[in-house]
């Protein structure tokens, strides 16, 4: 954000997958992860302090541009911790996820029998945790690719201040679940999952990123990360006009 900003003081992180893949109760990547993620306390940092939540409390919806209107929930993530450190100045930063109406009233039925658990019971005198059966009988994520159609939408709203006077901005891209099967056999959500990571390791490699020390990747300079994204299939775009998260 060195171009748009002098100060940034809230970001919201929108993370919107559309596909389509045709089962009630499955998921795009790893089936644990990823119940383990909706189910745990969600948490946001605001105002120098973590503010943790139950488990899908706050729900906004959000109008996707080229996907459209979609429930999404605050949730934990990993990257705004490390946002949280980094970013002088930083008042707000929150995570939303969005989810279909169906797979949460499945995972609710789940959880509720508890086959959502990762505590180990004994079935049949042998051990194992309820969550990692309920994966090994959900479909395998990489099966989903060839019936999976739909957007993802993944992207930032920041606002702050730019020559003194206050700004928003919303940078995002959209992937097509079939356009990625078509060009490496896979879904969007293991496109736009790999190749950010697949850019940043390409920038240690070549030396473009690279110091002393360990570092995330806001630490570095931006430019040639995001000029990569609109080389390796992730074009971004960008709006000073977004509809911001109440």
């Amino acid at each position: 954000m060195k171009h748009h900003f002098d100060e940034i003081e809230y970001i919201d992180i929108l993370d919107c997958n559309a596909g389509d893949h045709g089962y009630p109760f499955a998921t795009n990547f790893n089936p644990e992860i990823n119940i383990r993620e909706v189910t745990a306390k969600g948490s946001y940092w605001e105002e120098g302090a973590w503010i943790e939540t139950e488990p899908m409390e706050i729900k906004r919806v959000y109008d996707f541009p080229e996907v459209g209107e979609k429930d999404m929930y605050l949730l934990h993530h990993e990257e705004i911790e490390s946002l949280a450190l980094h970013i002088p100045g930083i008042k707000r930063i929150r995570f939303f996820m969005t989810f279909g109406e169906s797979y949460l009233r499945h995972l609710q039925c789940l959880e509720n029998v508890g086959m959502t658990s990762i505590e180990p019971i004994m079935y049949e005198g042998k051990e194992i945790v309820p969550l990692q059966f309920l994966k090994a009988m959900l479909p395998d994520p990489a099966s989903l690719g060839p019936r999976t159609k739909g957007q993802t939408n993944i992207g930032c709203i920041f606002q702050g201040i730019k020559n003194g006077e206050r700004k928003s901005y919303y940078v995002y891209n959209v992937c097509d679940h079939e356009a990625c099967y078509e060009e490496v056999g896979s879904q969007a959500v293991s496109y736009t999952t790999g190749v950010p990571a697949m850019i940043g390791a390409s920038l240690v490699m070549d030396g473009t990123w690279q110091k002393p020390g360990v570092f995330n990747i806001e630490q570095f300079d931006p430019d040639p990360f995001m000029e990569a994204l609109n080389k390796w299939g992730l074009p971004w775009k960008e709006t000073e006009t977004p509809e911001l998260v109440k």
